[in-house]
């Protein structure tokens, strides 16, 4: 039976049925693309750069200045010019009057100078044969041949000479930071897609930049069904713990998005389809857990096939086979199945790619991997909770689709194809983000 007309968002996205991993990756990857795309203004904000640390540059960022912004001194002594002895023009509190007198004429005879500030010397262009004070970070006058560091420096009064014993290296070009040697201005220095460290928004400040425009985090909801799920305590026979609730969260944050909205729908067809269609209107991504085999207790497959364009329809891997992705008219859908290891699998693979995608970001790679051990072959591939030993990748016990002791101990998720796996041989691993 046919199911619903694809929403706009969603039209040029060709659906997979039994989809291979890197095929159901890429698919959800570009969802989150382009459903961003679809949002007013893109799904694009700007923030203040104390707010910038961990969200995702949404444009290329270019450079307001060059870095640094002015000649500077790399060391705390005198700026030159000429090989010296240098008569010192000292700039004190009144440097760059304009009063038309030379920076030592507001000096009293014999007064000590006064520390220079970074920007003293900012008026000076120095005479041959004349010196001026310079701190670290502070402005290089025009016509500086060098800088003379403070230890290698004697002075006499107004006289300045290279100290006996000096290196004469001194003399050549040394402790000068050029105006631009960071970035020149209008250079990009962030990427679209980049992740903004702390160091980025640091180096932002420094080029000019007051803000800088990010792309909105995506809102996820959660949908947990189950009318056996227990929340606490030791549940009886036929119950279970919730193993997602505390899980997922933490999950979609390491992925860039933010959870907005947690919500626990009972074994009943009308009650979900009211939940689904409530949480859909408000948010970017929701996930369901549960209900997505094709038996009669199952809820949520049906629920999602006649509500949703199908774009996934289960996985050709082990675990989490059953799952479901799709878009709805103005969310995508991901229906994880109930068993913890496979609904987590199938979240770290489609639900990373889709958050991904809508931050403008590349989808983890999966890095390559050798394995430690001998690994029997099975009817489709197998993504193993493993890690990293001397002989190699080697996966960790409890695996089952309904276990997570095994991806407590994990480092990431060793691929096994349909073949099997001899040790030494080479495969993949999608490390895990936490």
């Amino acid at each position: 039976m046919p199911g619903p007309t694809p929403p706009a968002w969603s039209s040029g996205l060709e659906p997979l049925h039994h989809a291979a991993r890197d095929a159901a990756r890429t698919l959800a990857h570009r969802a989150g693309s382009v459903l961003a795309d679809s949002r007013p203004g893109g799904a694009i904000e700007i923030v203040p750069l104390d707010r910038a640390a961990g969200r995702t540059a949404a444009h290329d960022v270019r450079a307001a200045c060059s870095v640094p912004h002015y000649a500077s001194s790399a060391m705390d002594g005198y700026a030159v010019h000429g090989p010296g002895p240098w008569r010192v023009v000292a700039p004190g509190s009144r440097a760059g009057a304009s009063d038309g007198r030379r920076l030592d004429d507001h000096l009293a005879d014999g007064a000590a100078p006064s520390a220079p500030l970074p920007s003293a010397a900012s008026a000076v262009t120095l005479a041959p044969g004349t010196a001026v004070p310079v701190v670290t970070g502070g402005v290089i006058p025009d016509s500086t041949t060098t800088v003379i560091r403070e230890e290698f420096a004697t002075r006499r009064g107004e006289l300045l000479e290279l100290s006996p014993g000096s290196p004469r290296t001194e003399l050549a070009g040394r402790h000068i930071r050029p105006a631009g040697t960071e970035c020149a201005e209008g250079e990009t220095v962030v990427r679209a897609g980049a992740v903004l460290s702390p160091a980025h928004a640091a180096f932002l400040a420094v080029a000019g930049r007051d803000d800088v425009p990010v792309c909105t985090v995506p809102r996820v909801a959660l949908l947990l069904t189950g009318s056996e799920v227990r929340t606490s305590g030791l549940p009886a026979p036929g119950y279970v713990r919730d193993a997602f609730s505390m899980s997922l969260p933490p999950m979609v944050k390491a992925f860039g998005g933010r959870t907005v909205t947690v919500s626990r729908g009972p074994d009943d067809a009308a009650a979900l389809r009211c939940l689904l269609r409530e949480l859909s209107a408000e948010h970017d991504l929701v996930v369901t857990t549960g209900g997505t085999s094709r038996s009669h207790a199952d809820f949520v497959r049906p629920l999602v096939q006649d509500e949703c364009h199908v774009l996934v329809d289960q996985l050709d891997l082990m675990p989490g086979h059953p799952t479901l992705f799709a878009a709805a008219r103005d969310t995508a859908v991901l229906a994880l199945p109930g068993n913890p290891l496979g609904a987590m699998v199938a979240f770290l693979l489609l639900g990373g790619a889709f958050l991904a995608g809508h931050l403008g970001r590349d989808a983890q790679p999966f890095a390559p991997a050798i394995a430690g051990e001998d690994l029997a072959d099975a009817r489709s591939e197998r993504l193993l909770p493993a890690r990293r030993h001397e002989d190699g990748w080697v996966p960790c016990r409890a695996v089952g689709s309904n276990m997570v002791r095994g991806l407590a101990a994990a480092q990431g998720l060793l691929s096994v194809p349909r073949d099997g796996l001899a040790r030494g041989q080479e495969t993949v691993v999608l490390p895990l983000p936490w």
